[in-house]
C-alpha cells in the first residue's frame, strides 16, 4: 500500500520540480526578450528613441531657463541659477563654453542649442554667452536600469502566469500521451518480469500506438517462442526417455542373462538404442541450428514443370509397391531456392509415402508472386484440432502416424521451417482423396 502511494507523491514532487523549472526558464527567456526588444532600432518596433523622448521633454525646462536667464542679464549668471536651483530636483551648474563633450553631445548642441547626454543622464544648455548650463545627472530609469528587486518581482509576476497558462495548455495538450507512456512502461515492466501475457491496452493517441503495436506484437512473440520451447524440451526429453528405458531393461538383463546368444542379442539391441538417440540428439541439434540460423536464399529462374518431375523421377525407389504417384506442375517459368523448396516437396511426398493408402498427388502452381504446392493422400487424413500440432517438432498423432512408421516428428517442422526462410507458410487441410492435403505457399519473383 505504501508503494501505492509513494508513486503519486514521487509524481506530484515532480510536476513541481518542472514548474519551478518552467519559471526559472520564463524568467531568463523574459529578461532575454526584453533586453533584444529594447536593442532594436525604432524603425522595427514603431517606438520612439528614448534618447529623443528624453531630450523632447526636456525642451520646455530648457527654455524656462533661458527665459528666467534673458530676463535678470543685469545680474551674475552664478546668482540666478543659485536662485534656480530650489525648484529643480537636480543640480544645476555653470560650465565654460569650451568645456569637452562627446562628439555626439556637441553636435546636438551646436544644432539645437540644447542637448541630452544618455550616458551620464544630463542637459547641455548653450546660453550663447561662453558658458554652458548643465542640467543633472536626472534619474530616469526604465525597466531594464530599476534596481534588481523591481526587475525581479516583474520577471516573476510575468514568468508566474505564462508558466501556468503553459503548465495548463501543456497539462491537456500531453496528459493522454503521458497516460501512453505511462501504460507502455509498465507493459515493458511486466514482460521484463517475466509476465509474457502482459500487452499494453487503450493507446489511443498516434504518435505512440504504432509503438504499444510493436511492444504487443514482441510480447506475443516471446510468448509464442517460450511456449514452443517448453513443448519441444518436452518432447525432446519423451523421446529421449523411450530409448533410454530400452537400454536400462537391456543392461539388467543383460547381468543377469546366462544365454551367450541371448546377450548377444541384448547387446545388439543396446547398440541400436545408443544410435537411435545419436540420431535423435543430431536431427534435434540441426533443427535447432537451422531454427537460429539466417539461411540466404540462392534464387534461380526454373521451369516448374521440368523440375518438378525430376524430383518425382528422383523417388521412384521410395514409393511403397503398387503405389501411384500423379504429379502435375503448371509449364511456367519461377524463381525459386531450389535447394529448399526440393527439401520441403521430397518431405512432404515421403511423408505421403508413408501415411497414404494408395495414392499421392502432387501439383505445383504459380498465382501471382507466390508458388503454390500442394500434396494430397488417400491415408487417415489429420484431425481439426491437430493441424497445427504436427508441425512441430517431435509432434505425432496417436492415429495410424505413429513411432511404428519411423522417424521422430522432424520432416513437417523442417518444411514449415524452410518455408518460413523462403518468405512462406505451410499448413493442412482435408484433401479431396480423403486423407491429408499439406498446402505451401511460398513468395517466388518473376523471371
Amino acid at each position: 500500500m505504501s508503494h501505492l502511494l509513494a508513486k503519486p507523491l514521487f509524481f506530484n514532487r515532480r510536476i513541481i520540480f518542472y514548474l519551478v523549472i518552467l519559471l526559472s526558464l520564463q524568467c531568463i527567456i523574459a529578461y532575454g526578450a526584453l533586453l533584444v526588444f529594447d536593442s532594436l532600432p525604432s524603425s522595427l518596433t514603431d517606438m520612439p528613441d528614448d534618447h529623443i523622448v528624453f531630450r523632447e521633454s526636456q525642451r520646455g525646462t530648457v527654455n524656462l531657463i533661458r527665459m528666467q536667464i534673458n530676463e535678470h542679464k543685469d545680474r551674475p549668471l552664478e546668482q540666478v541659477v543659485e536662485e534656480l536651483q530650489p525648484y529643480f530636483g537636480y543640480p544645476i551648474e555653470v560650465l565654460p563654453s569650451n568645456t569637452s563633450l562627446p562628439d555626439s553631445v556637441q553636435k546636438e548642441l551646436v544644432k539645437l542649442g540644447f542637448s541630452y547626454d544618455s550616458d551620464n543622464e544630463v542637459v547641455y544648455i548653450d546660453l550663447n554667452d561662453g558658458h554652458l548650463l548643465q542640467l543633472g545627472p536626472i534619474l530616469m530609469r526604465d525597466i531594464l536600469e530599476s534596481n534588481t528587486m523591481s526587475l525581479s518581482v516583474f520577471l516573476i509576476i510575468w514568468a508566474l502566469f505564462s508558466a501556468i497558462i503553459f503548465f495548463i495548455l501543456i497539462y491537456f495538450a500531453f496528459s493522454a500521451v503521458w497516460k501512453d507512456l505511462v501504460n507502455i512502461r509498465q507493459t515493458a515492466e511486466q514482460l521484463g518480469q517475466g509476465n509474457l501475457h502482459a500487452r499494453t491496452e487503450n493507446v489511443k493517441g498516434w504518435l505512440f500506438k504504432p509503438l504499444a503495436n510493436v511492444l504487443n506484437n514482441m510480447g506475443t512473440h516471446i510468448e509464442h517462442l517460450v511456449s514452443t520451447n517448453q513443448t519441444i524440451s518436452h518432447a525432446m526429453a519423451h523421446e529421449l526417455r523411450t530409448p533410454l528405458a530400452r537400454m536400462r531393461f537391456e543392461l539388467s538383463m543383460l547381468e543377469e542373462s546366462q544365454d551367450e546368444q541371448e546377450k548377444l542379442l541384448l547387446q545388439k539391441g543396446m547398440s541400436d538404442d545408443i544410435n537411435e538417440l545419436e540420431t535423435l540428439i543430431s536431427a534435434s541439434l540441426n533443427y535447432f541450428k537451422m531454427q537460429q540460423s539466417n539461411i540466404e536464399l540462392n534464387l534461380t529462374t526454373v521451369s516448374l514443370k521440368e523440375w518438378s518431375e525430376k524430383i518425382c523421377q528422383s523417388l521412384e525407389l521410395f514409393k511403397p509397391p503398387e503405389f501411384e504417384l500423379i504429379c502435375n506442375s503448371q509449364d511456367v517459368n519461377a524463381l525459386i531456392d531450389t535447394n529448399l523448396v526440393e527439401t520441403i516437396v521430397k518431405n512432404l511426398l515421403l511423408n505421403a509415402f508413408k501415411y497414404a493408402t494408395h495414392k499421392a498427388v502432387l501439383n505445383i502452381t504459380k498465382q501471382h508472386n507466390s508458388v503454390v504446392i500442394e500434396i494430397d493422400d488417400d491415408g487417415a487424413g489429420i484431425p481439426f484440432n491437430s493441424r497445427e500440432k504436427i508441425f512441430m517438432p517431435f509432434a505425432r498423432l496417436d492415429t495410424s502416424r505413429t513411432r511404428s512408421t519411423g522417424g521422430y516428428g522432424l520432416g513437417l517442422a523442417y518444411v514449415k521451417l524452410m518455408a518460413e526462410f523462403h518468405n512462406g507458410k505451410a499448413f493442412v487441410v482435408t484433401s479431396p482423396l480423403g486423407g491429408a492435403r499439406f498446402v505451401v505457399s511460398l513468395k517466388a519473383e518473376d523471371e
